[in-house]
């Protein structure tokens, strides 16, 4: 670096060369534009870079808490399948049949931004407690209607169930069925996949053949289940606002119309009615 320093002899100005100093260094070093390049970050530290703190991505996670029932016969694998979706395990012969009812909870993440907080209902599958299953159905979201596939009686039974579903208290704007066939890794299989479908496109249900023991389809069976329930509540929602928003309209209508109706008696009212009369005046002319 060079300093201007005044000769007064020559009253001239003329440059002397010197050594930087080493605060001058040091500034030289951090407005050098090399010394300053951002390093490359993640995404997360990216956020924290910019003062945003990680908990402003997760509040925009929607979550929905959803009720979800497994109902149909004995032996069908009811609990096997809500063991293998929240455990990962299977007991096989181990199992027990549920007597009454079983809950378990799962967090699942169908999508970046929605989260499903499940509330998985085991029913008993005995006649004798399809009562007490009829009310667990009471503000679910999701009904499984399960079926053993290499069982015929429990795919025969499917018609009670449904009856079961009918006179139970439902919401059926945002209830989603499910047909669930269950043992599908069963060497015996009696109910082939058509058959299943078209007794599902028959009560407008959709139909999942599964695996509790090899784990096959139970994730998606949970995952089309969130899906389609999700859909139903945002379409219900939709609903409600569009029938308050018409309603709101209609009531702006009727008021606009009895406030004109209104406003035409009262003009009515103040109008007044004048009659003119011709009179016709003769005059008598006198001659002069």
């Amino acid at each position: 670096m060079s300093s201007l320093i005044k000769n007064f002899n020559s009253k001239e100005v003329i440059n002397v060369n010197r050594n930087q100093t080493f605060e001058e260094q040091n500034n030289d070093l951090t407005n050098n534009s090399n010394y300053n390049q951002k390093p490359n970050l993640s995404y997360r530290e990216e956020i924290e870079d910019k003062n945003i703190s990680s908990s402003f991505v997760e509040l925009n996670v929607t979550t929905y808490p959803l009720k979800l029932t497994l109902i149909g016969n004995s032996n069908v694998g009811k609990t096997s399948i809500i063991k293998r979706f929240t455990t990962n395990k299977y007991d096989g012969d181990k199992t027990m049949s549920t007597i009454s009812v079983n809950c378990q909870d799962k967090k699942l993440k169908i999508d970046p931004f929605t989260e499903l907080c499940m509330q998985i209902w085991d029913t008993a599958g005995q006649e004798r407690f399809r009562a007490i299953a009829r009310g667990y159905l009471r503000e679910s979201n999701g009904i499984f209607v399960v079926f053993d596939l290499s069982d015929e009686s429990s795919f025969d039974d499917l018609n009670l169930w449904m009856k079961e579903i009918d006179n139970s208290d439902i919401d059926k704007k945002i209830c989603v069925k499910m047909l669930i066939g269950n043992k599908l890794d069963a060497d015996n299989k009696v109910i082939d996949d058509e058959t299943a479908k078209k007794f599902a496109e028959e009560n407008n249900m959709k139909y999942l053949s599964v695996s509790a023991k090899d784990g096959v389809n139970i994730i998606t069976m949970f995952e089309m289940m969130g899906d389609a329930c999700v859909k139903a509540i945002q379409k219900n929602e939709k609903d409600d606002i569009e029938e308050n928003n018409d309603k709101k309209d209609n009531n702006k209508k009727n008021n606009d119309n009895k406030s004109s109706i209104q406003k035409s008696e009262l003009s009515s009212d103040n109008k007044s009615v004048k009659i003119r009369r011709n009179v016709s005046v003769k005059k008598n002319r006198r001659c002069c």
